[in-house]
């Protein structure tokens, strides 16, 4: 569910990017900033990179579940989107993510209304901005082992995880039956 929330966005966004810049290639790609062995995550020049920043629990309006069935887990997404371009195509990279901000200000909400390929698991996704103070933004650059690029961090509610939606492939229990 998870993969699929954020390549939903990155689908999105290179619609809407490449429509909106007349670029012909996708800029939006999914990536770490950078890997676990210190290497750059993204080798291509001149793109959005979309990083999964944290997960969240979210705990407010949790409905009591039918007696029997497991509580479905709701979820935030908090997803970085940075600008990594370089050189004399810096300007372009702070073109390309204020037309990502300019999506999420007209897009606030992605359901199978307004995206067709949204995973049939998932109802909805909400955007909004989360704004960090200069000490957090620096402490989340840091713990990705990065320099700062221009990004933006938004949150993404709610993702629901339950039995159904993941594919555990056990059966619901149906009750007890008697066999004399």
């Amino acid at each position: 569910m998870i993969y699929s929330a954020v390549q939903s966005v990155a689908n999105e966004l290179n619609d809407y990017l490449t429509n909106r810049f007349r670029h012909p290639e996708d800029k939006v790609i999914i990536s770490n900033i950078i890997n676990m062995d210190g290497t750059p995550g993204v080798t291509e020049p001149d793109k959005i990179i979309l990083t999964l920043a944290n997960l969240e629990q979210e705990t407010i309006n949790q409905k009591n579940p039918i007696a029997g069935s497991p509580r479905p887990v709701k979820m935030n997404l908090f997803l970085l989107i940075t600008a990594a371009f370089e050189g004399e195509n810096y300007p372009e990279g702070l073109k390309y993510l204020s037309g990502v901000i300019s999506y999420f200000q007209s897009n606030k909400v992605m359901n199978h209304h307004n995206t067709p390929d949204l995973d049939p698991g998932i109802d909805k996704l909400s955007f909004e901005i989360y704004n960090q103070n200069l000490q957090n933004l620096s402490h989340l650059w840091g713990s990705m082992g990065g320099k700062y690029m221009p990004s933006i961090l938004y949150k993404i509610r709610v993702i629901s995880f339950n039995e159904n939606n993941i594919g555990s492939g056990s059966a619901p229990f149906t009750g007890l039956g008697t066999n004399f």
